[in-house]
């Protein structure tokens, strides 16, 4: 079952010591280049498509190097939703590249690090992808090109757009996979690896744990297929893989844990997901229709491809007709390549769980029922959106590409060119287009004051904007004041009353009121009943004072805000502030 094993004649010397770092100094060069519009000033810039997520991570890349400073316990605060606080586990807390990270954020802020780790991301995903591929071993120059597609697929562009490091940092994945392929195949498992496969699913927990729940998926299908392709021998090899596999496990259980544990028994635990299943899953035209993040795409497919379902960093399936065509002419060319087989199979098994549980045309729900409609049920599925699959579809084609080109070395010159412009064609539709961005929310210079009003030991300040999707403008301004002050509310995922995983936790009477005004711009009555609750909310929240800042509809918010404490607030600069406001 040694699927995986290409013969290839190793450079030497100085040949390959320019290849070990001149293929990764350009995937950095790249990647600069695709995220370049979020980088003058670092730290004060972020994406255009989805700034509320982003924000979100600079405030937990902010709060994983405080808490650490404050000999708090990192995987909890209560400087949101305060004072119930929220389990960073269940929110992608990403706890090593925030301490790996932390002189980044301290220069920089959270903002920074996003940038940072968004960068390194897609470098280091189609770096370890190439590594990986020179393992198997295939040669430099078609282990790059795969590398190249698994670093900047439209699947990790869109994600990165969508400010979701957790998702582009992955060069643990492509390492488990070839780890998991190994130790499946090898005709003597070793130990070192399983010791190896386990220590880097453990590490991965705490960088994204979306990601190793969906690499073991793609182990599962490199299971099915390679039994069924070796059925008798596959049969023969159970009882060693399984042995080396309970190892890894035990290994895994080390060193991820003690995260899993806090996640799923400490405080706030929470079932199911804030997001609906069966509306973030790929539509079958994405795979061939483009989106703005492509720097080729026509305004007929930009179009076309907002009819999808969610925003741009779901539109995640795109491989294009070029390059499936290219694929399926590497199978029939060399079908005998046990590898190259394998590899296109399990491709082609995640594209289908990327569908979701029901076949979507064109932004058309047809009603036909997927495989991933089965796996829902499971444990653990429910917490997985299916547009993250493609993900995984893309390093894989980029994997069955290498093997491919590696294999085309040994055709004759005339079919050497013609597959370099055929891959070069099929890869064109990909080309990322820079990364939009926008200002960062300027920070109002009271928050970054020693202002008595915002020295509340045990208890909070009420910034409004009320903090919820999409106004998480006093996010940023706290992660940009050094955590130096709690506050009720945020962005994040919590349990609600009846234990569900909502976003923004439990609502409280006087936040849905503030959130209100400050969508619509209508100012509510305070009658009896809203004056109780926000004597209750103000209590439980231990409020000290109360800052106005910028804001979408300022002016009905102050005299919201106004009508709600009974009195006028005091402007310092561009806020206005309500001191004392229980009293």
């Amino acid at each position: 079952m040694a699927v995986l094993t290409v013969p290839v004649a190793r450079p030497r010397g100085r040949r390959r010591a320019a290849a070990l770092a001149g293929v990764p100094l350009g995937y950095l060069a790249l990647a600069v280049a695709v995220t370049a519009s979020w980088w003058a000033p670092l730290g004060r810039r972020v994406t255009a498509v989805n700034e509320p997520d982003a924000v979100l991570f600079g405030w937990l890349f902010t709060w994983t190097p405080y808490a650490v400073g404050q000999g708090r316990m990192p995987l909890f605060s209560d400087a949101l939703n305060h004072p119930d606080g929220i389990n960073l586990m269940w929110n992608n807390g990403m706890l090593l590249p925030g301490l790996l990270l932390a002189p980044v954020t301290a220069a920089f802020g959270g903002l920074g690090t996003v940038t940072v780790v968004t960068t390194l991301g897609l470098a280091t995903t189609a770096t370890a992808t190439y590594l990986c591929l020179r393992a198997l071993p295939v040669a430099t120059g078609p282990a790059a090109v795969g590398g190249l597609l698994a670093g900047f697929s439209p699947a990790m562009v869109a994600q990165a757009a969508g400010g979701h490091p957790n998702l582009v940092l992955d060069p643990l994945a492509p390492v488990l996979v070839l780890l998991s392929v190994r130790l499946l195949t090898a005709e003597r498992p070793a130990r070192s690896t399983a010791v190896l496969l386990g220590v880097t699913a453990g590490a991965q927990v705490y960088v994204g744990e979306e990601i190793l729940f969906l690499a073991g998926v793609v182990v599962a299908l490199f299971v099915l297929v390679l039994v069924a392709s070796a059925p008798r021998e596959a049969a023969r090899r159970a009882g060693p893989v399984a042995g080396r596999a309970l190892l890894a496990l035990g290994v895994f259980a080390l060193v991820g844990g003690p995260g899993l544990a806090y996640q799923l028994l400490g405080p706030l635990p929470q079932e199911g997901s804030p997001f609906l299943p069966g509306y973030y899953s790929t539509d079958l035209a994405g795979f061939v229709v483009g989106t703005g993040l492509q720097l080729l795409t026509t305004d007929a497919d930009v179009a076309r491809s907002a009819g999808f379902a969610g925003g741009p960093e779901e539109h995640t399936a795109l491989l294009g007709l070029p390059l499936l065509v290219v694929l399926l002419a590497a199978l029939v060319r060399y079908r005998a390549d046990a590898a190259l087989r394998t590899v296109l199979a399990v491709a082609a098994g995640t594209a289908v769980l990327g569908l979701g549980p029901e076949l979507v045309v064109d932004g058309v729900r047809t009603g036909v029922p997927l495989p991933w409609a089965l796996l829902l049920p499971l444990p653990g599925f429910e917490h997985v959106i299916s547009t993250r699959l493609p993900l995984f579809t893309a390093g894989l084609a980029g994997a069955a590409l290498a093997l491919a080109l590696h294999r085309v070395r040994g055709e004759t010159a005339g079919v050497r060119a013609v597959a370099g412009v055929a891959v070069a064609v099929a890869l064109l539709p990909l080309v990322p287009a820079p990364l939009p961005a926008r200002d960062a929310p300027p920070t109002p210079a009271f928050l970054l004051s020693d202002d008595p009003a915002l020295d509340c030991p045990g208890g909070s300040v009420l910034v409004l904007p009320f903090p919820v999707t999409p106004d998480t403008d006093a996010m940023a301004w706290q992660q940009a004041a050094g955590m130096s002050f709690a506050m009720p509310g945020g962005y994040f995922i919590g349990p609600s009353a009846a234990g569900r995983a909502t976003l923004g936790g439990q609502p409280t009477p006087t936040g849905r009121l503030l959130r209100d005004v400050e969508a619509d711009g209508v100012v509510r009555e305070v009658t009896p009943a809203v004056a109780r609750n926000l004597r209750a909310d103000l209590a439980r929240w231990g409020t000290c004072s109360v800052v106005l800042g910028p804001a979408r509809h300022r002016d009905a918010l102050l005299a919201q805000a106004t009508a709600l404490l009974g009195a006028p607030p005091e402007h310092v600069g561009d806020v206005a502030v309500w001191r004392d406001p229980r009293g």
